[in-house]
C-alpha cells in the first residue's frame, strides 16, 4: 500500500506533463513573461547616409525550460516611414505567442522613401526593410542555443509594411528584385547588416494586411502563408482592386495563388474592417488567435506532414465571429498528410 502513492503521483506527473505539452504552442500555458531589450542586432547605412544601429526586443516564456523553442518575429508597420518595434499589437502578438511557449522578437529597421515616393523608392524602402529583416534572422539563429530557439522552426509575421517585408524575406529572390532597386547602392538582397555565413531562410509567414509586388515571387515548395485582411481596407487593398504604391497583391490574391501550388495557406476574411482591423482590439484578438490556431499544425510537434492547409473563404465570418475556433480544425482546415 505505501508504494501506491509515490506511484499514483509519478503517473499523475507524467499525466500533467503531457497534457502541458499537449496544450503548449496552443493555449497561454505561462502566466507571465521575460524580456531583453535593446539588443543590438545589426547596423546598415540608412537613407541619410549614416551608419544605424538595428535594435530588436525579444519576449519569452518566464521560467521555461525546453531548450529549443520556435521562433515568431514581428515586424512593425508605419508605411516604411514610421513606427517602431513598440506598439500595441506587436505586444499583443509578441507577448501572446511567448505565453504560448514561443519566442518571440520584435525588431526595428531602417525607415524612410527617398526622392518623389515613387514605386521604384518604396520598392528600395522595402528592400532596406527586408535586409534588416534577414540581419535579425541571422541574429537569432547564430545566438539561437543562448535563446533557446530551434533554428528549423522560425516564422515571420507583421503589420501592414511590416507584412510586405516578412513577405518579401520569405519569397523575394535575387533574380527578381523590383524594378528601380538600387544594388550598388544598398547591396545585395541579405544585406550586410550582421551574422553574415547564417541562414535567412524562415519557415512560414502570418500576412497582416499586408500585400506583394508580385505573387509570382511565391512558388511551389516555398512556405506556408497565412493571410488576413479587413474587406473594406482603404490603404492596403485585400485583393487587387487597387494598388499601394506598387503593392498590388492582397491577402485574398495570394491565398488563391497558394492554393494553386499547394502551399499551405488561409484566408481570414474581417468583413466590414479597414486598416489594421480598424485598431479594434477585439478583432485583432480574433486574428490572433486565428495565426495561432492555423501555425500549430505546421510546428514540429505535430509528427504529420502537412502537404495542404486552406480556408474555406466561403464560411461568413461576419455572422458568427467564433466560427472560425470552434469548426476551424473539424471543418476549414483540408490537411494531406504522407504516408
Amino acid at each position: 500500500m505505501k508504494l501506491i502513492r509515490p506511484v499514483a503521483m509519478v503517473l499523475l506527473m507524467i499525466i500533467f506533463m503531457n497534457t502541458s505539452t499537449a496544450q503548449r504552442f496552443k493555449a497561454a500555458v505561462f502566466q507571465t513573461v521575460d524580456s531583453i531589450n535593446a539588443i543590438a542586432y545589426g547596423s546598415a547605412m540608412n537613407i541619410k547616409g549614416s551608419a544605424e544601429t538595428l535594435l530588436m526586443d525579444l519576449i519569452f516564456p518566464q521560467g521555461d525550460t525546453m531548450k529549443k523553442r520556435p521562433l515568431v518575429i514581428f515586424i512593425h508597420g508605419g508605411g516604411f516611414q514610421n513606427n517602431s518595434r513598440k506598439g500595441s499589437y506587436s505586444a499583443m502578438v509578441c507577448q501572446g505567442f511567448a505565453k504560448r511557449g514561443f519566442v518571440t522578437a520584435t525588431i526595428d529597421y531602417r525607415l524612410g522613401i527617398e526622392n518623389q515616393k515613387s514605386e521604384a523608392d518604396y520598392a528600395n524602402a522595402l528592400y532596406r526593410a527586408q535586409q534588416d529583416g534577414r540581419a535579425a534572422i541571422r541574429y537569432l539563429k547564430k545566438h539561437a542555443a543562448q535563446y533557446g530557439i530551434d533554428t528549423n522552426q522560425v516564422f515571420l509575421t507583421g503589420s501592414s509594411a511590416g507584412s510586405k517585408t516578412a513577405m518579401a524575406i520569405a519569397y523575394m529572390d535575387e533574380f527578381e528584385l523590383p524594378a528601380g532597386i538600387d544594388i550598388q547602392k544598398w547591396g545585395t538582397l541579405e544585406g550586410t547588416g550582421g551574422s553574415e555565413g547564417f541562414s535567412s531562410k524562415v519557415h512560414g509567414v502570418m500576412n497582416a494586411w499586408g500585400a506583394m509586388i508580385d505573387f509570382n515571387w511565391i512558388k511551389k515548395g516555398d512556405a506556408p502563408l497565412f493571410n488576413t485582411s479587413g474587406t473594406m481596407d482603404k490603404t492596403v487593398a485585400f485583393d487587387s482592386s487597387f494598388g499601394y504604391h506598387g503593392f498590388k497583391y492582397g491577402g485574398y490574391i495570394l491565398y488563391q495563388h497558394c492554393l494553386s501550388l499547394g502551399i499551405p495557406t488561409a484566408w481570414r476574411p474581417f468583413y466590414g474592417a479597414g486598416h489594421t482591423l480598424d485598431n479594434n482590439k477585439t478583432k485583432q484578438d480574433s486574428c490572433f488567435q486565428s495565426m495561432v490556431e492555423w501555425l500549430y499544425p505546421l510546428l514540429a510537434i505535430n509528427q504529420s506532414k502537412i502537404t495542404k492547409l486552406a480556408i474555406d473563404n466561403n464560411i461568413q465570418f461576419h455572422r458568427d465571429e467564433n466560427l472560425w475556433r470552434s469548426r476551424s480544425f473539424s471543418l476549414l482546415h483540408r490537411r494531406a498528410t504522407h504516408r
